[in-house]
């Protein structure tokens, strides 16, 4: 009987041992974390109800980022700040750019031209401005994308809402947040899990970040 029992024991443990080995429903770091939040970013309160029309800059990137890469990035923006539905966007290219002002970008933290809110707001007619700054880029994995990213306000320059932050696909609660991100718009449903397709993809990466980035938003 003692023989039995310590049969069925072992046989119990190596039961447990071998299934520790199988991948378990529901364990998929994509649905069960943990997951990334961008936490370096101020804002000034709730969005003001005049602040309705914003003007998307071209993004200011690395110098080692080409002219076609950045006017991806450019969509990429402008097609996400859409995507939060907070406020009715307006694109600048950046031949407009360089026609109005001598440059294809301005950085977020460069200095700007004599009257060139007053000039933007007059011309597009819009309430606040948004800038870009890509601070770090990486289209090889582990991809890898610095946002920088500050919403100023047209009438006074004030600086209403602000973000910067790295997304890196080497850090593990990223990747999660990413997958997450594909199999939510479904883009990788098949056969199998393709959501890592995510990480090896810099357009779709880089859309990712931009979206996260915008969560952080105020409500209005």
């Amino acid at each position: 009987m003692q023989s039995l029992r310590f049969a069925f024991l072992f046989a119990f443990c190596a039961l447990l041992t071998a299934c520790s080995g199988l991948h378990m429903p529901g364990a998929d770091s994509a649905k069960i974390g943990p997951f990334y939040t961008p936490t370096n970013t101020t804002n000034r309160g709730p969005l003001p109800i005049s602040m309705r029309r914003v003007l998307v800059l071209p993004a200011s990137g690395t110098a080692q980022m080409t002219e076609e890469t950045l006017r991806s990035i450019d969509e990429q923006v402008n097609a996400e700040l859409t995507h939060t539905a907070k406020f009715e966007t307006v694109s600048m290219t950046r031949d407009d750019l360089k026609q109005m002002f001598g440059q294809f970008s301005f950085s977020s933290v460069a200095e700007l031209p004599m009257g060139f809110f007053e000039k933007l707001a007059k011309t597009y007619g819009v309430d606040a401005v948004l800038f870009t700054d890509i601070t770090t880029y990486s289209p090889y994995p582990p991809l890898s994308i610095g946002v920088r990213q500050k919403l100023a306000r047209a009438s006074d320059r004030v600086i209403w809402w602000a973000a910067d932050n790295v997304f890196s696909a080497s850090d593990a609660s990223v990747a999660n947040s990413a997958r997450r991100t594909a199999l939510k718009l479904g883009a990788d449903r098949g056969p199998g899990d393709l959501s890592h397709t995510i990480l090896q993809n810099p357009t779709r990466f880089a859309a990712f970040a931009f979206s996260e980035t915008f969560a952080t938003l105020p409500s209005r």
